[in-house]
């Protein structure tokens, strides 16, 4: 897939991007596998040290952080590991060809002032068509 490219290509850059993104996304759970296993290790070191053979009630601190933390391991390895950009441009594709638009058509990019605003000029009055003076039926 990323095979051969010039580091002064476009492609080049945004593989690099992405894989830096991916590195991050690795590296934040590394990180939160680290503090998981301190944290919890702490809280088994206390309860041994003072009520050992009680109650073992630092299973339950571990059970809520650990589903959090199988949950950033299948963001981040699992669901997680495709391209959101990459999805979101599939997903609008598939919707465009839903509407009729075909492959290959130039179509321009919607922009927030996609609507002129409007001016006396440019105003809709009865049937008449925008930039033209609407008809006198006086």
């Amino acid at each position: 897939m990323y095979n051969n490219y010039d580091p002064n290509n476009v492609a080049y850059h945004d593989a690099y991007k992405q894989a830096e993104q991916r590195v991050q996304a690795k590296m934040g759970f590394y990180g939160h596998l680290t503090a998981y296993i301190l944290v919890n290790g702490l809280l088994i070191a206390i309860y041994l040290f003072t009520t050992a053979g009680g109650y073992p009630w630092f299973i339950w601190p571990m059970l809520g952080w650990g589903i959090g933390l199988a949950f950033h391991f299948a963001g981040v390895f699992g669901f997680g590991s495709s391209n959101s950009a990459e999805v979101r441009r599939r997903m609008i594709e598939e919707e465009m060809r839903r509407m009729g638009v075909r492959p290959g058509t130039s179509y321009a990019t919607p922009t927030s002032n996609a609507f002129p605003p409007v001016t006396p000029d440019t105003r809709v009055s009865g049937n008449s068509v925008p930039g033209e003076t609407p008809p006198d039926y006086r």
